[in-house]
């Protein structure tokens, strides 16, 4: 048996094609690894509110519950649990509280969308640009600029 370390010559287009399969395949394990990172910020925010209000329509005036988890959280998992995150968290369950809804529209939305959106103070607004966002596939940069025009005329 002979061992010939001679490459073989092979055609770009078998390459091209390769590069291809693990070019789509990155883009799904990134997209799928943002969506799960979104679905967990969301359970988080879930549990705090549940945490929170344990079975009250409303949360105890003063709770420092966020502020010890994240004091907890920072330890293990690092500064993306602190308290300003954690409060971004609860902030997206109470304003998109419907899983479903989030499962709808977060395969195209990073985090960063999501932040955004939570700055809209109008539900419908805000529902109208995680439409838009999702279906015309929006950097956050054109969400931005969506948004500022609309504070911007909502002003005048």
């Amino acid at each position: 048996m002979t061992n010939d370390k001679s490459q073989i010559p092979l055609s770009q287009q078998f390459v091209g094609d390769v590069r291809q399969i693990i070019e789509t395949g990155r883009k799904q394990a990134y997209a799928a690894t943002r969506n799960i990172a979104l679905v967990t910020y969301w359970n988080i925010g879930r549990r705090i509110v549940e945490e929170e209000q344990k079975g009250n329509s409303r949360a105890e005036y003063g709770t420092r519950l966020i502020a010890g988890l994240a004091d907890n959280l920072k330890k293990e998992y690092g500064s993306s649990y602190n308290k300003r995150n954690l409060e971004h968290f609860r902030k997206f369950y109470l304003l998109f509280n419907n899983i479903e809804i989030v499962n709808e529209f977060v395969h195209n939305l990073t985090w960063t969308h999501i932040r955004r959106l939570l700055s809209v103070t109008d539900p419908v607004a805000r529902q109208w640009y995680l439409t838009r966002a999702t279906k015309d596939m929006w950097s956050t940069t054109t969400l931005d600029l969506y948004a500022d025009r609309r504070r911007t005329s909502s002003r005048n």
